[in-house]
């Protein structure tokens, strides 16, 4: 291999791969043709597989300097190898489909093309996604081989190693699983619904409608970044890739109307990451969650609507008080663009807006993402900024098939996990074991399993995140009597929250390069900005009401004392009310915010109590004390 061939010259042969993939995901998954699900799903992955290994090295390579031409001449064999392994996956379908499970034979070739699939599934998890998934389900291998010679209660009966690949690769157990199969189909709908909006340049409108409904707030900016991160993350789902994509415009403003870089950080990370919990449409995992529990999509979204509210309102609060505190300005009157232009361009939030129509009109997920595709290209053609040429739709497929590198590189690694917890059932040991240290206490039972999540979520896309936890803590919670929608959201919320948790806590981290502030500062601050979602699914547990459960008088008064709830904890949290909070202030606004979250007439008269105790005190004192001098 010469030494003056490097990866760009891969570059038109990543084009045709990327569009070959999109338009394979259009035909079988946008109605027009149906297939095996092995099929489906090793051709899915073995193009993913081919992409990851031409775009992204095995290690980075400085600027300036040549890639080794053994790592290039490594990847064209893990190519090969991942094109190989589809073949037989073709070749042996229909023996595949007909296969009784754990009684056939495993061939040394299902042995051989078996081994090599969890390879190429373990490296470009490795290089889309890091060590963090890689390193877990390493130990989740080493445990269904080796796993006999565990102590006590953890040990197995011992798995023969062709059992092992027989569940990772000739069932739908494993890599080829259900995590695999929504990244494959719904998720990559919307990654490409996504796609097409931002190629087309209609997603634009959801920033500068964001500058126009806070034009004149003060710290405007870091209200953008709400009202921006929220609409943009309907659409998007990954809280890093958010924060990049709005945070380059809102965290330079929120540093010019004065507020410090690690609040400014912190801001955009908590915001970027609420998008994964906010309906209409929510993350990946959220359409993978509909399939685990087995109930619509909707049902899901309608579940996460208040939380999501709660979420957002809570983050809105503690910005107002820290801009009210610190007496900052609005948004420059020279970046907020003309109301006539943005009505001109409402219409670019069509697609969206006819998503979710038929959505509710109770389409299936993946089929309302691919008409949402089809509605964007046909209102482009009426403006020019916005009409697909054919360089710019060939551009937004190629777009499809790289935004969905990470993902289902994730999902069939997380399918490894899923498929060792099943063969070797540790998913109900650690049931049993998190139940009997709880013993029957189920605030301890939660905090546990919150704790579980955020660690096991650390450093993980959210959809592995949830995967993982939802294999592990949502059982748990199912078997002492937590209905399985409340079980998984329990979950999916602290799945989500790892992004803002130190010590990994990537969104925040995203901020803070960006603000060019402290990582660890700006990522306890996004702790600190996020802490409804910290204490939302624990109520919800014991509040159904919360998730839209019950009638609309006990989901209104539930909603109702939440959000005073939301008001008190922010002031408590940003030190600010009517004016600065004394210590027993604050303390009091916290606890009173926690009252009121947590469900009971008692607790929300002595909430609501506490919170007039604080604000009549707070007036009385602040009479004669300005904002800057408080």
């Amino acid at each position: 291999m010469s030494l003056a061939f490097d990866r760009s010259t891969l570059k038109p042969v990543v084009t045709v791969v990327a569009i070959i993939l999109s338009i394979f995901q259009i035909y079988f998954t946008g109605g027009f043709g149906v297939t095996d699900t092995h099929i489906l799903r090793g051709t899915h992955l073995s193009l993913i597989a081919v992409l990851t290994f031409m775009l992204i090295p095995p290690v980075k390579v400085k600027p300036g300097e040549k890639e080794n031409p053994l790592f290039l001449l490594m990847d064209l064999l893990l190519i090969a190898l991942a094109v190989a392994i589809n073949i037989y996956v073709f070749q042996q379908a229909e023996a595949l489909a007909e296969r009784i499970k754990y009684i056939d034979d495993v061939t040394s070739l299902d042995i051989f093309y078996g081994t090599g699939l969890i390879i190429v599934t373990l490296e470009i998890t490795r290089r889309t996604s890091g060590l963090s998934l890689v390193i877990i389900s390493l130990a989740f291998l080493a445990y269904g081989i080796w796993g006999e010679h565990m102590p006590g209660g953890l040990a197995h009966n011992g798995i023969e190693y062709e059992r092992l690949i027989e569940q990772l690769f000739l069932l739908t157990d494993g890599i080829y699983g259900v995590p695999l199969g929504a990244a494959a189909g719904m998720i990559f709908a919307f990654v490409m619904f996504g796609a097409f909006l931002e190629c087309s340049n209609m997603s634009s409108v959801f920033m500068s409608l964001s500058c126009l409904l806070t034009k004149k707030a003060k710290g405007g900016p870091a209200k953008v970044a709400i009202f921006a991160s929220a609409l943009f993350g309907t659409i998007n789902g990954s809280a890093a890739s958010n924060v990049y994509g709005t945070g380059t415009f809102t965290i330079p403003l929120m540093k010019k109307v004065g507020y410090e870089p690690h609040f400014a950080g912190a801001v955009e990370a908590v915001a970027s990451t609420g998008g994964q919990m906010m309906p209409p449409i929510m993350g990946a995992a959220a359409f993978i969650m509909a399939d685990v529990v087995g109930v619509s999509y909707l049902t899901i979204a309608q579940a996460a609507l208040i939380p999501s509210v709660l979420y957002y309102l809570t983050l809105y609060l503690c910005i107002h008080f820290e801009a009210v505190r610190k007496n900052m300005g609005a948004i420059p009157p020279d970046l907020i663009p003309k109301a006539s232009e943005v009505i001109r361009r409402l219409y670019y939030m069509f697609p969206l807006v006819f998503l979710i129509t038929i959505l509710l009109m109770g389409r299936s997920v993946t089929a309302c993402a691919f008409y949402g595709t089809v509605c964007i290209i046909l209102l482009s053609l009426f403006r020019e900024e916005t009409r697909f040429t054919l360089k710019r739709f060939l551009y937004a497929l190629e777009l499809s098939a790289k935004n969905s590198l990470m993902v289902s590189a994730s999902c069939a690694c997380a399918g490894i996990i899923i498929g060792i917890v099943s063969l070797t059932g540790v998913g109900y040991k650690f049931i049993l074991v998190i139940t009997e240290f709880a013993d029957g206490n189920l605030l301890l039972l939660l905090f546990l399993l919150m704790l579980t999540c955020i660690v096991l979520g650390m450093g993980l896309p959210t959809a592995p995140a949830y995967i993982i936890v939802a294999t592990l803590g949502a059982p748990a919670l199912m078997k002492v009597g937590i209905p399985a929608v409340a079980a998984h959201m329990f979950v999916y919320f602290y799945a989500i929250l790892s992004v803002i948790t130190p010590p990994v806590c990537l969104a925040a981290y995203a901020g803070a390069a960006i603000a060019e502030a402290n990582a660890m500062e700006t990522g306890v601050t996004s702790m600190k900005l996020g802490i409804a979602a910290f204490i939302v699914p624990v109520m919800f547990v014991f509040e159904p009401a919360l998730l839209m459960e019950g009638t609309w008088t006990e989901i209104g008064l539930a909603f109702a004392s939440a959000v005073i709830g939301a008001l008190s904890l922010a002031a408590g949290m940003q030190n600010w009310l009517v004016c600065r909070c004394q210590l027993w202030e604050r303390i009091l606004l916290i606890m009173s915010g926690l009252m009121l979250f947590y469900p009971g007439t008692l607790t929300d008269l002595a909430g609501l109590g506490s919170l007039a105790l604080v604000f009549f005190f707070q007036k009385f004192r602040s009479r004669n004390v300005t904002p800057a001098a408080a």
